[in-house]
C-alpha cells in the first residue's frame, strides 16, 4: 500500500492516466492485502462469545479513524494547496475565493480569463495532493513498521484456552 501511495505522490500535471490507474491499483492491492490481515490479527486471539465484541469494536475504531483521517489529510492538501498559490494584485475577495478551494480557484481564473492562474491553481492541487500522499505513505511505513515491533510472532498450533473454548463450544452446539 505504501508502495502506492509513494507513486502516487509522483503525479505531476503531465502524468498519464495510465500511471495513475497504475499507482491506485497498487495502493487498492495493498489496502485489500493489510485489511484481512489485520482484523485476522485482532480477532483471532478472542474466544468465539467475545467475538462479536471485537469486531464491533474495530468497526467502531475504523469509522472514527476514517473520520479524524479525513479531517487530518483534507487539511494537509487544503494547506499545501493554498500555500503554493501567490496571486499578488488580485482583488481580495478573488484571492479569498480561490485560495478556499480547487473549484473557487478555477473559476476566479475563467472568470478573469487568466491561463496563468489556471495553471498555477492546478499546479498548486497536485502539489497539496502529493503532501497528502507522502503523509499516507509515511503512516503506511509507521503503521507496517509497529505491526512488525509489536504483533506477536505466532507459530505451532492455537493455544490450548482457545482450542478448550472451541471445544466447550462446539459441544454446547450439539447438546453433549
Amino acid at each position: 500500500m505504501a508502495i502506492g501511495l509513494i507513486m502516487g505522490a509522483f503525479t505531476g500535471l503531465g502524468s498519464s492516466t495510465g500511471f495513475a490507474v497504475a499507482w491506485i491499483a497498487v495502493t487498492g492491492l495493498g489496502l485489500g492485502m493489510a485489511m484481512p490481515s489485520a482484523m485476522n490479527a485482532a480477532l483471532s486471539p478472542l474466544t468465539g462469545e467475545r467475538s462479536g465484541s471485537g469486531s464491533a469494536l474495530i468497526s467502531a475504531v475504523r469509522q472514527v479513524g476514517a473520520a479524524i483521517g479525513v479531517a487530518v489529510l483534507g487539511t494537509v492538501i487544503s494547506n499545501g494547496y493554498a500555500s503554493q498559490l501567490h496571486m499578488g494584485g488580485m482583488p481580495p475577495a478573488a484571492v479569498a475565493t480561490a485560495r478556499g478551494s480547487v473549484v473557487g480557484g478555477v473559476a476566479v481564473a475563467r472568470k478573469l480569463g487568466s491561463a496563468p492562474l489556471l495553471a498555477e491553481v492546478r499546479t498548486a492541487f497536485i502539489h497539496g495532493m502529493d503532501l497528502m500522499l507522502w503523509t499516507c505513505g509515511g503512516i503506511a511505513v509507521a503503521s507496517a513498521l509497529l505491526a512488525l515491533a509489536f504483533l506477536p510472532r505466532r507459530s505451532g498450533p492455537p493455544r490450548p484456552e482457545a482450542a478448550g473454548s472451541l471445544e466447550h463450544e462446539d459441544r454446547a452446539q450439539l447438546g453433549t
